[in-house]
């Protein structure tokens, strides 16, 4: 479970921007709050909106950086450049360092985990936890190469020896095996879930074959959902022959070498259709709908998120969605179906799902906003005057809260 994400410098990012999963005092909708205890509750969901242009996609794609560094920098030489790009419109902020911290709880214990980087190094990185309710260091790392070990010293010395500027130690430490940074490692690579312009086709198929239980979960949602009237879902696993071929370039001359053909496996869709003289038809994938294409697509690792107990990081989630459908998957969140306390963060433009107020609190919304020239800002609902019974898209359409786009319609005269 995630508690707060914090972001510096990075893309659209100028100044720190953050994103909090603690909920507030409200009483409303207590289905959405994760009860960590009689006094700590998180959100299950949070919602973020803003214009085209104003940063949302690149929050996700900040975390999807932050994700990638700590699964493979450990791989790379000592010449690999970090993939990072600073906020470019101010001069001074292309020298300054990338700053990520995430603050999760998993298994239990809290964490807290950051770092800050250029393209050539990683300056500063830390990771604390709370084992027993009060706060410990793990590891403290400044200026690159000086680090503050408070335990493990003699073990984390010798890990402190195969590092490289450029890697990170929670991720180094890992690998070579270091017990009290794997925890934290396996959260951030295995429970966080990050996919901009989602294509989980490939993912849902797969369990569909391999998982009965789930094909028949979601059978029943297509169905619910009045998908077109599909009653059944068939997968048949085959393997066929591919070759390709590798580029190699050899003093500074090109070359061409074929790959040897290997069985590689793939799998074909059939759905089920009942026309309407009782008779059965079926239809390959690219004869759906991209709507059943799309919900088909997400359920499979939505319904993994939520058994695992995962936190997923989607942009703009309604694409080729019905908002009906796009509300239907975040009450699932919502619902008895997260037992295992999962999280799902999302962008979005579809404001049908502020309408009524029966979907989200005021602390579950986001708004994005960026001025010409300037940075993302990230908002909370919280920051202005409105109560739970505000009408919460009327606020966001009218402009009362921001993140709408300036459109001079004088180019229509």
């Amino acid at each position: 479970m995630i508690t707060e994400i914090s972001i510096e410098n990075f893309l659209s990012i100028k100044e720190k921007v953050t994103i909090s999963l603690d909920s507030s005092a409200s009483k409303k909708l207590p289905q959405n709050l994760i009860n960590l205890s009689e006094k700590e509750t998180l959100l299950k969901s949070a919602v973020i909106y803003g214009a085209n242009a104003s940063g949302k996609s690149n929050l996700i794609r900040a975390l999807f950086f932050m994700w990638s560094m700590v699964k493979i920098s450990h791989t790379f030489n000592i010449e690999t450049k970090i993939p990072r790009t600073p906020f470019r419109l101010d001069p001074l902020f292309l020298e300054k360092p990338s700053k990520f911290e995430i603050v999760f709880i998993h298994e239990s214990i809290k964490y807290k985990y950051g770092f800050s980087c250029d393209e050539d190094k990683v300056i500063e990185e830390y990771l604390f936890y709370w084992p027993k309710g009060r706060e410990a260091q793990i590891f403290k790392r400044s200026n690159t190469k000086e680090f503050d070990f408070t335990s493990d010293k003699t073990q984390q010395e010798l890990i402190k020896k195969q590092m490289t500027d450029n890697v990170l130690y929670l991720s180094r430490a890992t690998q070579l095996g270091y017990e009290k940074t794997k925890k934290a490692y396996e959260f951030l690579v295995e429970y966080m879930v990050i996919n901009y312009n989602p294509n989980w086709e490939e993912f849902t198929i797969r369990q569909i074959y391999e998982n009965h239980e789930l094909k028949n979960k979601i059978i029943e949602i297509l169905q619910k959902a009045d998908f077109g009237g599909i009653i059944d879902i068939e997968v048949i696993k085959n393997k066929r022959k591919e070759s390709g071929f590798r580029f190699k370039l050899e003093k500074d001359t090109p070359t061409v070498e074929p790959l040897k053909a290997e069985d590689r496996e793939f799998y074909d869709i059939r759905f089920k259709h009942k026309t309407k003289e009782g008779d059965f038809v079926n239809f390959m994938w690219a004869e759906e709908s991209h709507g059943t294409q799309k919900t088909l697509a997400v359920l499979g690792p939505i319904f993994d998120i939520l058994k695992s107990g995962k936190v997923a990081f989607i942009d703009e989630f309604e694409i080729n969605l019905h908002p009906s459908i796009t509300r239907f998957l975040v009450k699932l969140f919502h619902s008895k179906h997260n037992k295992k306390n999962a999280q799902l963060i999302f962008t979005t433009h579809d404001t049908t799902l502020l309408r009524d107020n029966d979907l989200f609190r005021r602390d579950q919304i986001y708004i994005c906003s960026k001025e010409p020239n300037k940075g993302t800002t990230v908002d909370s609902f919280l920051d202005y005057d409105l109560r739970e019974s505000t009408d919460f898209e009327r606020a966001y359409l009218t402009g009362r809260v921001g993140g709408i786009p300036y459109i001079d319609e004088t180019i229509l005269d």
